[in-house]
């Protein structure tokens, strides 16, 4: 068992750019974790800033870590994302984006030992949300039910973790996405290829709120996209159920913004 624990190889991709502030913690995260078998795939869209300066001298505090760092220009978030996939060679594969980070050192002992437990496709497990001042604002939960999918986005990337065959099988995130990338690609697997996801009852990560998802408009955009997609994978759906979708993500959207203000304004 031992020697089959060992041999499970997990890839880990922190995309970035521009990151100094936030990039020690998600990387030192990463690097201190416990299970020793684990590949850290760093892909830096050209930072302007002191990011890839920090990521090389990191590094090479941990050589007898497997750490590959990719610094070039990218067509976004998803480009990126796919050139860490492409760039791996793990079993397991999670995204871990730049501010986001491990909650301690035995997050993937933790993971990797449900795997063996429980072989599974993917699993998901509970994130916790912080802003940028490392205060949590809520959990993001995870519900065990795939068809929901459909109603909202329940799976946090950063708690995502998927077996290397998913991407060969269904092919990567779609780089004409600016934002839901992810959304998009969970409901491509689950209701165009059939994949099932395992709910892991603990929590693996703090996500750091912010980025392009909380551009709202530009978000509006690209769900109504996956409505479509959803469509032309044969499920079913009618305009009020594409109203009460939008209407819950506008809603929620301005609740976690509002909370963000209160916070800051008690601060």
């Amino acid at each position: 068992m031992s020697n089959y624990f060992e041999s499970i190889c997990v890839t880990i991709v922190t995309i970035c750019r521009n990151a100094e502030p936030q990039i020690e913690v998600t990387m030192m995260s990463v690097l201190q974790q416990t299970y020793r078998n684990i590949e850290y795939v760093i892909v830096d869209g050209e930072s302007t800033d002191e990011t890839l300066q920090i990521v090389n001298k990191i590094a090479s505090n941990f050589p007898l870590r497997t750490i590959k760092v990719i610094s070039e220009s990218d067509d976004g978030i998803a480009d990126a994302m796919n050139k860490g996939v492409l760039n791996s060679s793990g079993d397991i594969i999670i995204h871990l984006h730049a501010g986001d980070s491990f909650i301690d050192k035995n997050v993937l002992d933790q993971v990797v030992q449900t795997y063996i437990k429980l072989p599974w496709r993917w699993a998901v497990a509970g994130s916790i949300v912080v802003n940028e001042n490392k205060i949590a604002t809520h959990v993001y939960r995870p519900l065990n039910d795939y068809k929901k999918l459909i109603k909202k986005n329940f799976i946090p990337h950063q708690s995502t973790f998927l077996v290397r065959d998913i991407f060969d099988k269904h092919g990567l995130f779609r780089v004409d996405m600016k934002q839901a990338m992810d959304y998009e690609y969970w409901l491509r697997i689950v209701f165009a290829g059939g994949e099932r996801f395992t709910i892991l009852p603990f929590n693996t990560t703090y996500f750091l709120s912010g980025g392009r998802s909380s551009k709202l408009f530009e978000l509006l955009k690209y769900l109504i996209h996956t409505r479509k997609s959803l469509r032309s994978w044969g499920v079913q759906l009618s305009f009020v159920e594409d109203a009460i979708f939008l209407g819950r993500v506008i809603a929620f959207w301005c609740y976690a913004e509002g909370k963000k203000v209160l916070i800051s304004a008690i601060k």
